[in-house]
């Protein structure tokens, strides 16, 4: 009985090591399960922002993109050069040129190489700074208007982004800040010696070397006369100005066409006016061609 129970354990092992490949049969053959590929890409990062960081950099940051497998990077492009692949969801570049603007774009990818489309943003860097000064002003002239006042005059200056206004100082002391090219002085004193400088200035700030001249005031008027001052004309012909003046309101002692002839000058003292007599007074302005305007607004002085 126990021969038997020997003899049936043996097969059972043989038959065992037979199922299992062994013995002197073949061995075998194993598979392994297989895996499908990844072709998904991620999706688009979302809210790409670029913001300047001074001259020379830009800051770039980004939503996660997601993906059926997972996100291992992104890829960053500068003007469509790759300039970096982080993992994380921001970018700092550098090394940039100022007053430049710069196209980036951010895409994901996946563990397969699978790339998402891209998001885009651009940035301007900010400008250097400006540190040139405007050009000298040129042509400076100061001419005296009668005695208590200065008519300046110059030529406009130049400068690499734009001139913005000038400086005017009488003896060393700023009295204007004008934006054209000209600026006429009042309340001066008779008789009197004065040095005015003119300078340009930009927006940033720079002054030009200054420009120089020197104007003495007429002597006071004697006490029988009118000084009349008036605002220049603009016309390609214009040739002078003529005075017109009388002792009643819009009667004067001169004729249409027959006013005093001053000259192209805009200020006047007319003479020899008779005391203790209120006096009335225009001014025309005339042209190369014969033509004269109307009269300005009226004024009058009482003699004393």
């Amino acid at each position: 009985m126990k021969r038997l129970n020997s003899l049936l354990l043996l097969v059972v092992i043989t038959m065992a090591l037979a199922a299992c490949g062994g013995g002197s049969g073949n061995p075998a053959t194993w598979s392994n399960p297989t895996t499908p590929s990844d072709t998904t890409p991620p999706s688009q990062p979302n809210g790409l922002t670029a913001v300047a960081t001074g001259m020379t950099g830009a800051s770039l940051a980004w939503g996660a993109s997601t993906d059926n497998m997972g996100v291992t990077g992104y890829i960053v492009r500068r003007n469509g050069t790759q300039v970096a692949t982080p993992s994380g969801t921001s970018f700092a570049d550098a090394g940039l040129s100022a007053g430049t603007t710069y196209t980036y774009t951010v895409a994901a990818r996946d563990a397969a190489d699978n790339v998402s489309s891209a998001a885009s943003a651009s940035v301007t860097t900010a400008s250097a700074p400006d540190t040139t000064p405007p050009s000298q002003p040129t042509g400076f002239t100061a001419t005296a208007a009668g005695s208590t006042g200065a008519n300046l005059s110059w030529i406009a200056s130049t400068d690499n982004v734009r001139v913005t206004g000038y400086i005017v100082r009488r003896n060393g002391t700023q009295i204007a800040t004008p934006t054209a090219t000209s600026y006429a002085d009042t309340g001066l004193s008779a008789a009197t010696t004065y040095t005015y400088t003119v300078a340009a200035r930009d927006a940033a700030g720079n002054v030009s070397s200054a420009a120089s001249a020197t104007v003495t005031t007429a002597p006071p008027p004697p006490s029988n006369s009118a000084t009349l001052q008036w605002d220049s004309v603009t016309a390609p012909n214009l040739s002078g100005y003529r005075v017109y003046f009388g002792n009643a309101p819009g009667t004067y002692l001169q004729a249409v066409g027959q006013g005093v002839s001053v000259g192209n000058v805009t200020v006047y003292t007319v003479l020899g006016l008779s005391s203790a007599t209120r006096y009335y007074f225009v001014v025309t302005a005339t042209d190369t061609l014969g033509s004269e305007s109307t009269y300005s607004n009226e004024v009058f002085k009482n003699i004393p």
